[in-house]
């Protein structure tokens, strides 16, 4: 019985390790997707670059991403999530020191698809991660807290890139230096402390050697897969779309390259804020329910940054950021809970979602700047993430959700 009871302490506490390790590497995450949004206008006019081009520069990772991801998903499930993460932020690392070496669009566009490689290692490993190491609804809490470490990330990248590493580097390239040293750091840290999975768990299972294609028909002959796939790309279209171009939005707004990013920081705080809160109360049998509300309170805060200026465009940023971003870790949610899933193929099913999802995370920031270019404004593509946020409360009543 003292045995019993020492494991299951030792393995608690290695599970709650292994997640604050991952919410580390998802912070670095966010550290190297937010270095180049809030410093647009700098690298625009340093590498005499259209803002088009800044938009294929901003989704770059993500068009890698659409062929990566599937892939990598099925190497985390035969490699283990300690060598496969490991070199997905090693990846990671080299993308953020490489972009201040850059002297034109196609040497920052290829820094920036390098992410491309690494990213979807660590955003698919995050969900295997956690359904390995927990069970019921201890999930929902561990989903909001892990991927509260992009949004943090990316908000402090947001915060200090103008206002700290300009000022400090003298360049906008002073982000290879500063962020680069912490995601070394992260770096070192993983490879010292992560574990693989837990010794005695049932779900200790590697995944059988079949072929790609094999798998991918099997888990897209699951009907929660296909819906939730489609849901996927929609959402991050909107999130990717906008996360890139907030910083440009309200600048066309009259606010300074400070304020800009002040404020986008302190929406992506408050999405931090949504993550921790709406996955844990989204029990299951409430997570459609869930996400359909947050479907439509985000297409009308989207709005609202379209059309309203000063402290009611400041309210719509800030209820913007709150309920975007626990769509994704609810769609994770439904997807690892959906039999035939689980946490033995989570990460081929993880890399399913992420391949389809960033079709929309290239996208949303590649039509914004398109748009921004024949426009002259960034109100037509912002409002078009709102209009197509909509429908996607139509599809959501077509998953099938387990209530236990």
């Amino acid at each position: 019985m003292t045995t019993h009871t020492e494991h299951y302490g030792t393995q608690s506490h290695e599970k709650w390790l292994m997640l604050g390790l991952v919410w580390l590497l998802y912070a670095s995450f966010g550290v190297a997707t937010g270095t180049i949004a809030p410093l647009v206008s700098l690298i625009v006019k340093d590498l005499s670059m259209t803002y088009g081009q800044m938009g294929i520069v901003l989704g770059a990772w993500q068009l890698v991403y659409i062929v990566t991801a599937y892939p990598l998903g099925i190497l985390i499930d035969r490699l283990g999530v300690r060598r496969s993460l490991g070199i997905g932020i090693s990846v990671v690392w080299l993308s953020v020191v490489l972009r201040g070496l850059s002297v034109d669009f196609y040497t920052l566009f290829l820094t920036v698809a390098l992410f491309g490689f690494g990213g979807p290692i660590i955003s698919i490993g995050a969900p295997k991660v956690v359904a390995v190491w927990f069970q019921g609804r201890s999930r929902g809490v561990a989903a909001g807290i892990y991927t509260t470490g992009p949004i943090v990330g990316a908000a402090i990248a947001l915060a200090t890139a103008g206002s700290f590493v300009v000022p400090l580097t003298g360049t906008w390239r002073g982000i290879s230096l500063v962020y680069g040293g912490f995601v070394l750091l992260v770096v070192v840290i993983w490879w010292i402390l992560a574990k693989d999975t837990p010794t005695h768990s049932v779900d200790n299972t590697i995944e059988e050697d079949i072929s790609l294609t094999q798998t991918l028909r099997t888990l897209l002959q699951i009907w929660n897969v296909r819906i939730i796939v489609i849901l996927a790309v929609t959402t991050f279209l909107l999130n990717h779309g906008l996360n890139n171009w907030l910083p440009t939005i309200l600048q066309e707004n009259d606010m300074t390259l400070s304020q800009a990013g002040f404020w986008t920081a302190i929406s992506t705080l408050l999405g931090a804020f949504g993550l921790l809160v709406i996955p844990a109360v989204a029990r299951p049998g409430y997570r459609r329910l869930t996400i359909s509300i947050l479907f439509l309170m985000a297409s009308g805060s989207t709005f609202g940054l379209a059309i309203f200026s000063e402290a009611p465009m400041v309210t719509s940023l800030l209820v913007s950021g709150m309920v975007r971003a626990p769509m994704m870790p609810i769609l994770t949610l439904l997807l690892m809970e959906t039999p035939g899933v689980g946490a033995r193929r989570m990460g081929a099913a993880g890399g399913i979602f992420f391949a389809a999802a960033e079709i929309g995370g290239f996208g949303g920031p590649f039509l914004l700047g398109i748009l921004r270019d024949s426009t002259g404004s960034l109100f037509f593509g912002v409002s078009m993430l709102a209009a197509i946020t909509i429908p996607l409360v139509l599809i959501v009543p077509l998953i099938k959700e387990n209530r236990c």
